[in-house]
């Protein structure tokens, strides 16, 4: 979402006092809205985080070893240390962007692609671990679970030929990502698979990619079987929280700044950032109250659902870098009320749209299932928002508000009892979608296996009507061709089970699955 509620969190958390801008070869690099201004000032904070670290390296601190431990690995090792099979793998986008993904392998099973939100990673899927991780949740179900990372996070900042110092490296909004990163993740997957189709489930940022995805490319509608949109992001014009409406004001002047700076990288992740989360937020911390509280100020207030005992965990993993021009465009999505692309200006657009304003993204060739999931108490998505973007999407199979008041924005990755309140619900939907293409695919083996069975006895009908004036009175037909029929008749039912399951691959849309059984089992009744 934009701007990320992490990555604000960890602004305005980790970074009291840090550096304001730092930049090398022409690119420049926001690390804080803060700067030593004092010496007094810098004098409390160190004080402040020498008594953090006293805390920790007393014999009686609360904190647990493991989160120490968790906060510092990257996501591969964190999968592997809770004892799950981990593998790496690396894409490279039609635009030389290289992109490295991580997996829970499941031999032959299903796949399903999961994909964060702005200034996330991987590790969002599985940080809070085996018990609350969705990551960890579809292994133990069975599926082949594909965690991919945008480009400019921490995992996807290399590039064939641009180097993530220079400002040409950053010069990509999420649209980029729906364009070219999706394409190059799902045909990976899918190539290294053997499946011809994959589950999608995303948060935020990762919701919004996917439907530029099918509205620039609706082809790849036929590869995926079911989307499931977590706090879904199109239509964020009416956006509850203070803060960002109040940035928003100040888009213009924010980017003509950003731009005279030549600053293109937002947040990054950083070995500073990294040890300010764990010596302000753990448990010990006369601090701690204050990561929540931000976290609550940009997401939603609930801390009933907020392990605070994981807050360096979570704080260490986000923020993970982003392209500033990325935060732009989602601001020019609030100020405008419109789900478009980026607005380049009234010059350039012409040149780069062949009109004055940025087209709107086609939300009707999203012709996938889609399952939205949604909150009353989420600052960043409104329900209105999701209102009118489950009107404008063809083929909603479910609406989903969380039956609970104060479930916000992270709680959908975070809370305590998200694998009740949402996860279960989840992959219910998930099953219903693949038990209608199982029934989908009986259906229609059974009715095509009829039809070719009367096609098969209306041409030996023929046949015989053809050869009886030419036989003698006393001659009959032979016994094997009264018997042909059995045997042509298990032929066609093959051949009609697999015209069957290729029929199937191509229903894209829950209606599909719904009307074909419906004629199908019509068509078996009269018969």
């Amino acid at each position: 979402m934009w701007p990320s509620c992490r990555g604000f969190a960890a602004l305005l958390l980790h970074c009291l006092g840090a550096l304001l801008v730092c930049g090398s070869a022409g690119a420049f690099t926001i690390l804080s809205p803060f700067s030593y201004s004092s010496l007094s000032f810098k004098n409390l904070l160190n004080s402040v985080l020498l008594s953090s670290n006293a805390n920790l390296a007393g014999g009686g601190r609360n904190l647990k070893s493991d989160v120490l431990e968790d906060a510092s690995l990257i996501t591969p090792k964190l999968i592997r240390k809770y004892g799950y099979p981990s593998e790496t793998h690396t894409v490279v986008t039609k635009d030389g962007y290289i992109l490295e993904m991580h997996r829970i392998p499941k031999k032959g099973a299903q796949p399903v692609l999961l994909m964060h939100g702005i200034l996330d990673t991987s590790a969002t899927w599985v940080l809070m671990g085996p018990k609350s991780g969705l990551g960890y949740m579809l292994s133990d179900l069975g599926y082949d679970v594909w965690m991919g990372n945008s480009r400019g996070n921490r995992y996807s900042k290399n590039h064939t030929s641009l180097n993530s110092d220079y400002q040409e490296f950053w010069d990509f909004t999420f649209h980029e990502m729906g364009k070219y990163d999706l394409p190059a993740n799902i045909d990976y997957i899918l190539s290294k698979t053997g499946y011809e189709q994959l589950h999608y489930i995303g948060h935020s940022q990762g919701t919004a990619i996917f439907w530029v995805l099918c509205s620039e490319q609706p082809a790849y509608s036929q590869k995926i079987t079911s989307m499931h949109a977590l706090a879904p992001i199109a239509y964020i014009h009416d956006m509850k929280s203070p803060l960002f409406r109040t940035l928003v004001l100040f888009l213009d002047f924010l980017t003509a700044a950003t731009r005279m700076l030549r600053i293109t990288e937002f947040m990054p992740n950083t070995k500073f950032l990294v040890d300010h989360s764990q010596v302000v937020c753990h448990d010990n911390a006369m601090t701690q109250d204050v990561c929540s509280n931000i976290l609550f100020l940009v997401a939603g207030y609930n801390s009933e659902q907020l392990n605070k005992t994981m807050l360096p965990v979570m704080l260490s993993h986000t923020p993970s870098g982003a392209s500033i021009k990325q935060l732009e465009h989602f601001g020019q999505l609030m100020k405008s009320g419109h789900f478009r692309k980026f607005d380049r200006g009234y010059l350039r657009n012409q040149l780069e749209y062949n009109r004055m304003t940025p087209p709107d993204y086609d939300l009707s060739r999203v012709k996938v299932p889609v399952a939205l999931y949604y909150s009353v108490n989420d600052l960043l998505v409104s329900t209105t928002g999701v209102d009118r973007l489950a009107r404008e999407l063809p083929n909603v199979i479910d609406k989903y508000l969380v039956p609970m008041e104060r479930f916000n924005h992270l709680d959908f990755l975070w809370a305590i009892d998200v694998k009740p309140l949402v996860y279960n619900r989840l992959v219910r939907n998930i099953r219903r979608v693949e038990n209608h293409r199982a029934k989908l695919t009986a259906n229609l083996a059974s009715y095509l296996a009829m039809q070719l069975q009367r096609q098969h006895m209306q041409n030996q009908i023929q046949l015989q009507a053809t050869l009886q004036p030419t036989l003698p009175p006393n001659v009959h037909l032979p016994h094997r061709l009264e018997q042909e029929p059995t045997i042509t008749t298990l032929t066609a039912t093959t051949t009609a089970t697999t015209a069957a399951t290729q029929a199937t691959a191509t229903a894209t849309t829950m209606e599909d699955v719904v009307d074909a059984t419906t004629s199908t089992s019509a068509i078996e009744a009269r018969a």
